[in-house]
C-alpha cells in the first residue's frame, strides 16, 4: 500500500511559488514598492528640477539681485536664518550656491515690498500723477467746452433780447402811427373834439422802447436821433383865440402826417446786424449821414 512510510511524516507539498523563504519574500515586496515610489517621484523630481527656469524664478532673479535690492536681500536672509550676518558673500553666488534658501528670502523680500507703507504711497502716488497727467491732458478740451457754452449762452440771450426789443419797437411803433392817425384825422375835422393824450402816451413808450437798443454807439446815436425828431411831442396850435379854418387845419394835419412818416421810415434800419452798425461806429461820416436804410 502507498502511505506514509514508517517511522515517518506526511512531506510537505512544496509548490514552486511557495519554494523562496519568507525573508526573501519580504525584501522582494520592499523592492518592488521603492521601485514604485521611485517611478512615481521621477516626475515630481523633474518638475522642482525644472523651477529654476520657471517665470517666477526669473522674475526673482530680476527683482532681488537688481542693485536697489541685493543689500535687502542679504538683511531678508539673516532675519530668516538662511544666512550669517558677517558672511561674506555676494547676491549672486549666494543665489547659485544655495537656491532654495535665495528663493526663500527673495519671496519674503517681495511679499514685504509689496505690503509696506512706502510700496503703497508710492503706488497711491503713481495714481495721483496718473490723475493729475489726464486731468492736464483733458483740461484743453473741458476750457474749450466751457468756452463754446459760453459764447452760445450769451449768443442765445442776445438773440432772445434782440427778438424782444424788435417787437417792443414794432408794437410801440403801431400804436403811435395808429394814435397819430386817428389824432390827425379828428383834428381836420374838429380842434375841439381831437384828443392829443394817446399820441403823447403812445409817443413816450416807443421813446421808451427805443432808449433800450444796444450799441455801438453809431446804433445808439440813430435812436436817440429818432427819439427826439418824434413830431407830436405837444397838441397842435392853434391861432391865439380864434381857430384855423378847415383848410388850414388839414394842410397842417397832413404835413405833420409825412413827418410822422419819415421819422418812423428810419425805424427798421435799427434791427440790421452788429457788424454793420461796428463799421458805422468806425466810420463816424457814416453814422452822421442819415438813419434811412432796409431793415433785416
Amino acid at each position: 500500500m502507498r502511505g506514509v512510510p514508517r517511522g515517518g511524516t506526511r512531506p510537505l507539498n512544496r509548490s514552486a511559488r511557495g519554494c523562496a523563504p519568507p525573508g526573501r519574500r519580504r525584501h522582494a515586496v520592499t523592492g518592488a514598492t521603492l521601485l514604485l515610489l521611485a517611478a512615481g517621484a521621477g516626475p515630481a523630481f523633474a518638475v522642482s528640477a525644472g523651477d529654476a527656469n520657471s517665470p517666477e524664478r526669473d522674475a526673482q532673479l530680476v527683482y532681488c539681485l537688481a542693485p536697489v535690492h541685493r543689500t535687502d536681500l542679504l538683511t531678508a536672509a539673516v532675519r530668516l536664518g538662511l544666512l550669517k550676518a558677517d558672511a561674506q558673500v555676494t547676491p549672486e553666488q549666494w543665489a547659485k550656491d544655495h537656491d532654495d534658501d535665495f528663493g526663500r528670502a527673495c519671496t519674503a523680500l517681495m511679499a514685504a515690498e509689496s505690503d509696506s507703507p512706502g510700496t503703497a504711497a508710492q503706488a497711491r502716488k503713481a495714481d495721483e500723477d496718473s490723475w493729475l497727467m489726464t486731468a492736464l491732458k483733458q483740461l484743453p478740451l473741458l476750457l474749450l467746452g466751457a468756452l463754446l457754452t459760453l459764447v452760445g449762452q450769451s449768443y442765445e440771450r442776445g438773440s432772445a433780447e434782440r427778438r424782444s426789443l424788435r417787437l417792443e419797437l414794432r408794437t410801440t411803433e403801431n400804436a403811435y402811427r395808429d394814435a397819430v392817425r386817428e389824432y390827425l384825422a379828428t383834428y381836420g375835422v374838429s380842434y375841439d373834439r381831437a384828443d392829443h393824450s394817446a399820441v403823447r402816451s403812445a409817443r413816450e413808450a416807443l421813446t421808451t422802447a427805443l432808449s433800450r437798443v444796444p450799441g455801438p454807439a453809431a446804433r445808439l446815436a440813430a435812436a436817440e436821433r429818432i427819439a427826439d425828431g418824434l413830431p407830436l411831442a405837444e397838441p397842435l396850435p392853434r391861432s391865439g383865440t380864434y381857430l384855423f379854418d378847415d383848410e388850414t387845419r388839414t394842410r397842417i394835419a397832413n404835413e405833420e402826417h409825412a413827418s410822422v412818416a419819415s421819422c418812423l421810415r428810419a425805424l427798421p434800419e435799427l434791427n440790421r446786424a452788429f457788424p454793420y452798425w461796428s463799421w458805422r461806429t468806425r466810420r463816424p461820416g457814416s453814422a452822421q449821414s442819415g438813419t434811412t436804410g432796409g431793415a433785416e
